[in-house]
C-alpha cells in the first residue's frame, strides 16, 4: 500500500519514540491501521544529542509499523518539541479594497501574513500561525469573515517559532532512516487533537502533556489557541531527583518511580516502605515509602507552580472552564490529577487519545496522545500525493512547513 493512502504519524521523544498509521473511512474520519514504538535513543529534551542513534530507532521503528500491515512508510508527519520551541500572540491589519469591499480568501491570506511580518532572529523560523480571531471595522468575534462587508479587516494570530537548526537535526535524523517529513508539527498542538473535545477548546482548557524530557502545555479559549509552551520538566526529572535523594542508580530510580512512587497523601498502600539498591558497591537499604512519595511530590509542585504561573499570564483571571486534561506518560503518576487538581485549582481529567476508531488497546494510553494528535492534526489537508524523489531528502527543511 502506498504512503499516498494513509497518514503517518512519529513522534520522536526522549522517552520513546512511536509510530502511528491511520486511513480515511468513507465517513471520512479516520480508522487506525497500524503502531510500532521503541526506546529512545540519542535525543533529549526534543534536541538530537546523537543523529545516527536517533535515526536507528527511528527506522526500527518505522520497519515494526511496516511488518504489522503490509505498507511501505515513507512520508510523516513529524512531531517536534523541545525548550526551543518558543510562541506570543501577534496581530496583522488590512485594508478591504474593491468596489463592493467585500473579505475574500486571498484577503484574510494577506492579514494573516501580514501577522507574521516580524523581525524574529536570524535563527529561528515560524512553525505555525494559527488564527484566533478575525475584526471587521471594530467588530470582533468573527471567526470566518469571507463574503462579509466592510473597509478594514484585523486578524489576532498565535505564532510559533523554533529554532531552525534544531529542526534540521531533527529532520536529518529523520532522513537518514529513509524517511521524509513533509510537515513538522509541535508537540503541544499534536497531543491536543488527540485528547482535547471542541466543547473544552471552546469553554477554555489547558492541556498538560508530561512526557519524559519535558511537559508541553497549550492553553485553548474560544476554540482558539491562546498559549503554547514547552518547559523543560519532564519524567526524568522525577527520576533524577529520586536517583539523587535514594542514591541509587537511574535505573532503578524509574523503576521505584513506576511502582511505588506517588504525589499524594495515602494514594499508594501497597507498601509501607520499599527496597532501594545502592550505588557502586553499597548494599540496599530500605526506606519508608513516604520518603519516595515527598520526592516526587516536590518536583510535582514544582512543576505545577510554574504551569500556574504560565496560565495567570495568558489567561487575567478569566477562568479556564473546562479545567486541564493531563496526558502523557508522566501523567499516570499516582496522586497526580488530584495534585494538579489542588495546586491549580480547577477541575482535571485525565487525556487519553481518541478520534480515531479502532484504537487498539494498548494505544489508548496517554503516552501515545502526541503520536496519534499527529494523524488528527489538519488531517483533511494532510492527505497528500507526494511524488517520490532523492532531492527532496536533501531539502527537507524547506519541504517541512
Amino acid at each position: 500500500m502506498k504512503n499516498s493512502s494513509f497518514i503517518c504519524g512519529l513522534d520522536v521523544g526522549t522517552s520513546k519514540i512511536c509510530m502511528v498509521v491511520a486511513r480515511k473511512n468513507p465517513q471520512g474520519g479516520l480508522e487506525f491501521m497500524c503502531s510500532g514504538h521503541a526506546e529512545s535513543r540519542g535525543i533529549s529534551k526534543g534536541f538530537v544529542v546523537d543523529r545516527d542513534e536517533a535515526a536507528a530507532v527511528i527506522r526500527r521503528v518505522a520497519d515494526e509499523t511496516q511488518k504489522k500491515a503490509s505498507i511501505n512508510v515513507e512520508y510523516v508527519k513529524l512531531g517536534a518539541g523541545g525548550d526551543h520551541f518558543q510562541s506570543f500572540n501577534s496581530c496583522g491589519a488590512v485594508q478591504v479594497t474593491g468596489e463592493r469591499q467585500e473579505v475574500t480568501q486571498e484577503l484574510v491570506l494577506q492579514v494573516i501574513a501580514a501577522s507574521k511580518a516580524l523581525v524574529i532572529p536570524p535563527d529561528r523560523e515560524i512553525r505555525h500561525a494559527l488564527t484566533q480571531e478575525f475584526f471587521l471595522d471594530g467588530q470582533g468575534g468573527i471567526k470566518n469573515p469571507v463574503g462579509l462587508f466592510g473597509s478594514q479587516l484585523n486578524a489576532n494570530v498565535h505564532i510559533i517559532t523554533c529554532q531552525s537548526a534544531q529542526i534540521q537535526n531533527l529532520i536529518n535524523a529523520v532522513n537518514d532512516a529513509d524517511l521524509f517529513a513533509y510537515n513538522v508539527i509541535a508537540q503541544p498542538l499534536a497531543a491536543s487533537e488527540a485528547v482535547l473535545t471542541e466543547d473544552e477548546k471552546e469553554l477554555g482548557v489547558v492541556m498538560i502533556d508530561i512526557g519524559g524530557g519535558s511537559t508541553n502545555l497549550a492553553v485553548y479559549q474560544q476554540s482558539a489557541v491562546r498559549l503554547t509552551k514547552i518547559l523543560p520538566v519532564g519524567g526524568n526529572s522525577f527520576t533524577r531527583d529520586l536517583a539523587i535523594g535514594l542514591h541509587t542508580p537511574l535505573e532503578e530510580a524509574e523503576r521505584i518511580k513506576k511502582s511505588s512512587g506517588a504525589v499524594m497523601p495515602g494514594v499508594s498502600e501497597t507498601e509501607s516502605s520499599v527496597m532501594v539498591p545502592g550505588t557502586g558497591t553499597r548494599p540496599p537499604r530500605t526506606v519508608p515509602q513516604a520518603e519516595v512519595c515527598d520526592i516526587l511530590r516536590a518536583r510535582a509542585v514544582e512543576l505545577l507552580e510554574m504551569i500556574g504561573d504560565e496560565l495567570r499570564a495568558v489567561t487575567n483571571g478569566s477562568p479556564l472552564v473546562a479545567g486541564a486534561v493531563i496526558t502523557g506518560g508522566g501523567s499516570m503518576l499516582d496522586g497526580i490529577t488530584d495534585l494538579t487538581e489542588e495546586i491549580l485549582d480547577m477541575p482535571v481529567r485525565l487525556g487519553v487519545p481518541m478520534g480515531i476508531s479502532g484504537l487498539k488497546n494498548g494505544l489508548l494510553h496517554p503516552q501515545y496522545a502526541t503520536a496519534v494528535g499527529l494523524t488528527l492534526f489538519n488531517a483533511e489537508n494532510s492527505m497528500v500525493k507526494p511524488q517520490p524523489g532523492k532531492l527532496r531528502r536533501f531539502l527537507g527543511k524547506h519541504f517541512s512547513i
